[in-house]
């Protein structure tokens, strides 16, 4: 399927190309039928889609892919697991392939860490065991972990088996700062960040000293491409410029064009990069709040 997508494809660990920006059909369509939005994303050039069991929404995409005769072989997939599936990885992936109507995924996630240990659940490492089969089976090509902290990321690394290729966290301005131990041990053992609430500055946190120095730096890339550049895709450019993978939606067919587009507007500097950076004060979290907490163990 082809892609109107400027950003580029990266190379993931194990070897998996990944597209460098996903449509999520996350938060904003949580356990809603949302078929048509997924209908137009496809019509528009998405081939990457970010689903997980606990948007309850993942029968939509199923939906969309068979009313528009799209093999999902064609596109690339990512799902997680939550509280059912991270249970028993195996079940979990089954329960999901099924509403989707593929044979397996090309990413596979465990969505959070918070329920480990709990009663019912298994072990982090016990989960983590799980995906290394499903992986094996051929159930889902790749796999990694979202919302995980460095704290839970080092008890894989401690397996010493096979690490997750990604970590999906929430990343925009306000959470740079915080997230940088996190970020630079991501890099250290190859996992890739993606990037979830990249324009949460714009949608959820609006009206304050940020939003002048993002108008002022739009401008400035407007300047440099000759023509009107968006600030949802300069905060899209952005977590692609820090190396993250970018996950973003929207219902409307335009902004789905901006979006696609956004990664080939010009490069932010780093004199800009800074700006933004330090007008995002002070940290502020919209998603997964044990983010910030750095000692409670799972």
């Amino acid at each position: 399927m082809s892609t109107r997508s400027t950003y580029p494809t990266i190379s993931l660990r194990d070897g998996t190309n990944m597209p460098g920006t996903a449509f999520g059909i996350g938060t904003a369509w949580f356990g809603s039928e949302c078929v048509e939005v997924l209908k137009t994303a496809l019509k528009e050039g998405y081939t990457s889609y970010d689903l997980a069991e606990a948007y309850k929404n993942s029968g939509s995409f199923g939906k969309a892919l068979k009313e528009t005769s799209t093999d999902p072989k064609s596109l690339f997939i990512t799902t997680k697991l939550g509280a059912n599936g991270m249970k028993d990885p195996k079940k979990g992936i089954d329960a999901e392939l099924q509403a989707i109507g593929a044979d397996y995924c090309n990413l596979l996630l465990l969505h959070w860490p918070t329920d480990f240990g709990k009663d019912g659940f298994p072990s982090m490492e016990e989960a983590w065991e799980g995906m290394i089969e499903v992986k094996a089976s051929g159930k889902a090509k790749s796999i990694g972990v979202s919302n995980f902290r460095v704290k839970d990321l080092q008890k894989l690394v401690n397996m010493k088996k096979e690490l997750p290729a990604v970590n999906q966290i929430e990343f925009h301005p306000f959470v740079y700062e915080e997230s940088e131990e996190l970020v630079q041990f991501c890099d250290k053992h190859d996992i890739r960040i993606a990037a979830y609430g990249p324009t949460c500055p714009i949608t959820k946190f609006s009206g304050g000293p940020f939003d002048k120095a993002l108008s002022d730096v739009t401008d400035a890339v407007s300047s440099r491409q000759g023509s009107k550049v968006e600030p949802s895709q300069v905060l899209l450019k952005l977590a692609s410029q820090r190396g993250a993978l970018v996950v973003t939606t929207s219902g409307k067919d335009w902004r789905m064009r901006e979006q696609l587009a956004s990664g080939g507007i010009p490069s932010l500097t780093a004199e800009e990069i800074e700006t933004l950076t330090k007008a995002a004060t002070p940290t502020r979290r919209h998603f997964m709040k044990h983010m910030s907490d750095k000692d409670t163990e799972y």
